[in-house]
């Protein structure tokens, strides 16, 4: 841990010159794409030609080893994109295609790039190849972005700009096809497969590549378009594949469900067509009226909103006229509708969430709408902004006074995002931020909170453990000796509170310790004594008053009461006598009646009763689970549910922590009664979930559009 510590010492100490390092190193690539040699493997960096026999160090082979792993992984992952780039950066440079290697930006490069900015960090081995991983988990989301801007950079600067790569399947080429083939396309006609393509199933490596409008051969072009394929429009072409492949399984559903009559509702035969533009600017008149609306809106779903855009659009048409949506537009709003319904699955009906998330209907019906690649993208800006809301609305709100505040932001939002969302999907980037960092500022204080439940928890553990402790000393003291029953009661009860809170502070070794143990021998000695023998002198009998005195008050023991305490156990025939209001019964009564230390907890022996076989199997579970599992358990019958945090458990006492998303403590459980409560389907350990609440809703959505296909639900999803 030292060494990682260090490690982290150092980055922070060094990065700023990690920086201009790696944008000098970036910014020599480019400008040497003409030289003769602009580029090396990143496995040779440093090392010594194939042709040269050399003993090379192990740590040299590692990192190079590291660096060509994660190049290696990028250039599969971008393999199309980076084909045209080399194309076009052979154009820029006056030679043949650049392969991956020579990319001034490519993978390898890229890597090349890092080995050398990180000199700087002087980092041990095993601290640089950690660097290179989290290098390679922060570039893998960005980089097909960053290779498409440049190439799209690139065709609007005249470089190649109807530049097409098309796979080709292995087909034997038919003589009279050859003039066919020969013959140049229209640069804006489509390429598409062929009926023979569908026959052929090997891919091969080699490609069509149609220069300044003329396109290659395109017998059997592979249908299965890429999602790295850029092009101008805002959604990619293999979003507008996912999403026609949505709309089919969508019109299979619509089929089986036997709506053909009017499935879409949009005006029957002799409906008039909207354009989408006009839809696009009723729904914003719709999400306006939302936001002027006074008071809590009716919450209404997709299907009443689509009904209100129908409604709105007739009274635009001049006579009778009926509206009917494009059916594409019509698909994307069921689309949304159903994934809004998925959505509230996991909201609380009639919570504040719900009612947010109602209102961001209108906006992103738009969104969907305009660029369809907010059913495929997952980091569409649009889309995190409906999970920022919908996933705190989930797990972070509920019924307490403190969630007001985040309440209010996402209230605000939502507000803002009906008051200036007008197409630029920019808008949600900025709100997402700004809830990211209201939710990072809540998530620390809950980080807080609950780190001081667990330290209160695991002290209550120690004070348990000290008193069964104490209480087995006092016990063994007592132990065959017929004492008064006042000096009984209070070494049991209250002497035994002192030695709990001596062997917290100071532990069962300490002076102190071994001190409060010999005031209770003294104790017993005076009370075996006979009538009128004390075996205390005065001055020890003073200063056996004055301990007591301050051990009780320790525990909690008022002056006064303290001193007629004393004062009966240093003398107990007269000691304090009856006008002190404190008679000998009565200190009795009130001992025994006195809050113990630390007794607020049930007993934990009383709570572990017999478990059934299957109640034993839960119990056993538990105590392998790891601190942070969340639960979840049933409210009443209805089948409401709340979500809680396991942040610790003790197998000495039996006693479970739980507390909600805000590190708030909730709930009294105990080993037994969670594992019951599992037997009895009250409470169940949430298994871990991959991926945001959206792509899952998207997931069952898509599921359930496979299923009514007759298809497998774990195909391809969006």
């Amino acid at each position: 841990q030292s060494r990682w510590l260090e490690a982290q010492r150092l980055v922070k100490r060094t990065r700023p010159d990690f920086i201009p390092r790696y944008l000098i190193a970036l910014e020599a690539e480019l400008a040497s794409i003409r030289s003769e040699v602009n580029g090396r493997n990143v496995g040779a960096a440093g090392m010594p030609s194939r042709h040269t026999l050399s003993l090379v160090a192990e740590s040299e082979i590692d990192e190079s080893f590291a660096l060509t792993e994660i190049s290696n992984r990028a250039e599969v992952q971008n393999s199309l994109p980076l084909y045209l780039l080399g194309q076009r950066f052979g154009v820029l440079a006056g030679k043949p295609a650049f392969d991956s290697e020579s990319l001034p930006v490519g993978p390898q490069a890229l890597c090349r790039m890092l080995r050398q900015a990180s000199d700087c960090l002087e980092l041990a081995l095993e601290h640089r190849v950690l660097l290179y991983r989290t290098f390679e988990r922060n570039l893998s989301p960005v980089y097909t972005g960053f290779v498409e801007a440049i190439n799209s950079s690139l065709a609007r600067n005249g470089v190649l700009p109807h530049l097409q790569y098309i796979p080709i399947r292995v087909r034997a080429p038919a003589p009279n096809q050859a003039a066919a083939n020969a013959r140049p396309r229209r640069s804006d006609a489509p390429t598409g497969p062929t009926d023979e393509a569908a026959k052929t199933d090997k891919p091969t490596a080699s490609a069509s590549l149609g220069l300044g409008g003329a396109a290659g051969a395109g017998q059997g072009a592979d249908t299965r378009l890429p999602r790295d394929l850029a092009t101008s429009s805002p959604a990619s072409q293999g979003d507008q594949d996912a999403f026609q492949l949505m709309r089919q399984l969508l019109a299979g559903r619509r089929q089986l469900l036997g709506k053909l009559g009017n499935p879409r509702g949009t005006g029957g035969s002799g409906a008039m067509p909207v354009e989408t533009g006009a839809v696009l600017e009723t729904l914003g008149n719709l999400q306006h009226r939302v936001l002027d609306q006074p008071g809590k809106a009716p919450t209404r779903n997709v299907a009443q909103i689509k009904q209100d855009l129908l409604a709105q659009l007739r009274t635009q048409l001049p006579g009778e006229s009926a509206p009917a949506l494009a059916e594409e537009d019509s698909d994307a709003i069921d689309l949304v509708g159903m994934l809004f319904d998925h959505i509230m699955k996991d909201v609380r009906p009639n919570s504040p969430a719900a009612a947010l998330l109602a209102k961001l209907q209108a906006p992103l019906l738009r969104v969907a709408l305009q660029d369809k690649s907010f059913f495929t993208r997952q980091q569409h800006p649009a889309r995190q902004m409906l999970n920022a809301i919908a996933e705190t609305g989930a797990y972070w709100l509920g019924e307490e006074e403190a969630d007001q505040p985040l309440v209010g932001k996402m209230q605000s939002l939502v507000e803002r995002t009906l008051r200036d969302f007008n197409g630029d999907v920019g808008l949600f980037q900025t709100l997402v931020e700004d809830m990211g960092s209201h939710l990072q500022t809540i998530a620390r204080k809950a980080e807080v909170a609950e780190k001081r439940q667990v330290e209160a928890a695991r002290g209550k553990e120690k004070l348990a453990l000290a008193r069964k402790s104490a209480a087995k000393v006092v016990e063994d003291l007592l132990k065959k000796k017929n004492l008064p029953r006042f000096t009984h009661t209070l070494l049991s009860q209250a002497w035994t509170d002192v030695l709990a809170l001596t062997a917290l502070r100071h532990g069962e070794e300490s002076e102190a310790w071994q001190q409060q143990l010999d005031v209770a021998q003294r104790l017993v000695e005076v009370a075996k004594a006979a009538p009128g023998q004390s075996p205390l002198e005065a001055a020890e009998a003073d200063q056996l008053r004055g301990d007591i005195q301050s051990a009780l008050a320790q525990v909690g023991y008022h002056e006064q009461e303290a001193q007629a305490i004393a004062s009966r156990l240093i003398d107990p025939q007269g000691g304090g006598g009856d006008d002190d209001g404190a008679s000998r019964t009565e200190l009795t009564m009130r001992l025994k009646a006195r809050a113990r230390l630390g007794s607020d907890k049930e007993d934990p022996k009383v709570a572990r009763t017999r478990l059934s076989a299957e109640a034993q199997a839960h119990l056993e579970q538990i105590k392998h689970l790891p601190f942070g599992t969340w639960f979840e358990f049933q409210l009443d019958q209805r089948g409401s549910k709340v979500r809680r945090r396991l942040s610790w458990f003790s197998t000495v006492t039996s006693h479970v922590l739980f507390v909600n998303h805000r590190g708030q403590k909730v709930g009294e459980h105990t080993l037994e009664s969670l594992a019951r409560a599992m037997a009895q389907g009250q409470a169940r350990v949430v298994e871990e979930e991959k991926g945001t609440l959206i792509d899952r809703a998207w997931g069952a959505v898509v599921g359930a559009l496979r299923s009514f296909a007759g298809q497998k639900p774990g195909g391809d999803k969006p």
